[in-house]
């Protein structure tokens, strides 16, 4: 029994360690896929390298606010934070603000800073997803009040988000909040009736765009039109096979010299598997499945419910994303536009994943004193799990 409470305290120490090495193999490998690319384009080879610095540090400094600031005053803010996620996301369309790039409209340029506000907004809505449950549990297994509200509310930002147009990170967030769902309590069948009723909606947005059913088609058979939809993913294929086992070597990849589009974005971990082999690649893999694994045990440690939801949402975000970028660079998925948490280059991304790390620090260490504080966030009804 000593031996689990000594390894339970050491809990947020090795989950900060994780990171920060991830963070550190991201770095790496930015700078050797993008090399290239940056040379040709912007005629600096560190053009990405420093940009990724600089991401690092604002993440870093957002990571330590949220880390700092107690998470329950983030509780209080979490309708603030959602409705300024929806309202930058709303800005995204606004003629001459927002960025558009490859048809996709997503991004709002500041100082020079290029800001993907569905970033924000993913975070947001497991906030304000946790607090809604953590202040009704009791109604949890009402389908309207319990289910219903709180979806139909996040369903704003997600639907801003589809509108993009973006499919991949819709499904991420939905599947997210049916994960806190079925953690708080909610009756499966309730959710089952919502996974149900969105079907056919994700179905008919696949179909009616010739872009996503040319996706779907080039997952089944990536030869059949090996020069457009099976490019990306037949390249991504070579570069892996290329690796084998212990890989051509760091910096000696020969994919990311524009034959592999996006090498140092979405199908970085192509370039892993090139430079590293199937060593180097199963080694992130076990990172990953290492920070995972803390993270599990440390929501097993926490008692206040908005806490264990919002760490359990976080958990269940990342982890998505890590199996839909490596399933869809491994041709085990339809290729969509999801970045590999830590790893690919994205300014954004960056910044909210460590400032959401930030606050799983926060929750977890925080929890031995509520106990002794009072408890200034809970209601009237129960909220320990």
């Amino acid at each position: 029994m000593q031996a689990t409470r000594w390894w339970d305290r050491i809990m947020p120490e090795l989950f900060l360690a994780l990171v920060l090495v991830l963070v550190a193999c991201g770095v790496l490998m930015t700078y050797s896929a993008s090399v290239f690319y940056a040379q040709d384009v912007f005629h600096d080879r560190l053009y990405f390298f420093r940009r990724e610095l600089l991401w690092i540090g604002l993440g870093l400094v957002a990571g330590v606010g949220a880390w700092r600031v107690h998470y329950q005053v983030v509780q209080r803010l979490s309708w603030f934070l959602l409705v300024v996620a929806t309202l930058l996301l709303g800005i995204v369309f606004v003629p001459g603000v927002g960025k558009t790039v490859n048809h996709a409209t997503r991004w709002l340029t500041v100082g020079g800073l290029t800001f993907q506000p569905s970033e924000l907004a993913k975070y947001a809505i497991i906030i304000f997803v946790a607090d809604r449950l953590a202040r009704a549990r009791r109604h949890v297994q009402r389908f309207f009040r319990g289910v219903c509200v709180p979806l139909l509310i996040s369903m704003v930002p997600v639907t801003l988000i589809a509108l993009e147009p973006d499919l991949g990170t819709p499904l991420v967030i939905v599947t997210t909040i049916m994960i806190m769902f079925y953690v708080a309590g909610t009756k499966l069948w309730h959710l089952a009736a919502l996974v149900l009723t969105g079907v056919p909606f994700v179905v008919y947005e696949v179909v009616k765009s010739p872009a996503r059913v040319g996706r779907v088609l080039a997952f089944l058979n990536p030869d059949a039109d090996p020069q457009r939809t099976g490019f990306q993913i037949r390249q991504s294929l070579i570069a892996i096979g290329s690796g084998r086992l212990k890989g051509v070597g760091l910096g000696m990849s020969v994919q990311k010299k524009h034959y592999l589009p996006e090498a140092h974005t979405d199908f970085i971990f192509a370039i892993v598997g090139e430079e590293l082999g199937f060593v180097g690649a199963a080694g992130l893999v076990l990172l990953f499945m290492a920070l995972f694994t803390v993270m599990y045990r440390m929501t097993r440690q926490i008692e206040d419910m908005f806490g264990h939801l919002v760490v359990t949402g976080i958990l269940a975000l990342l982890s998505l994303q890590c199996v839909i970028n490596i399933g869809v660079v491994t041709g085990c998925l339809p290729t969509k536009g999801i970045p590999l948490p830590f790893i690919s280059y994205g300014g954004t991304s960056m910044v909210m994943t460590l400032a959401a790390c930030g606050l799983v620090v926060n929750i977890v260490t925080n929890q031995r004193r509520l106990r002794h504080e009072p408890v200034r966030m809970r209601g009237r009804e129960a909220t320990l799990v």
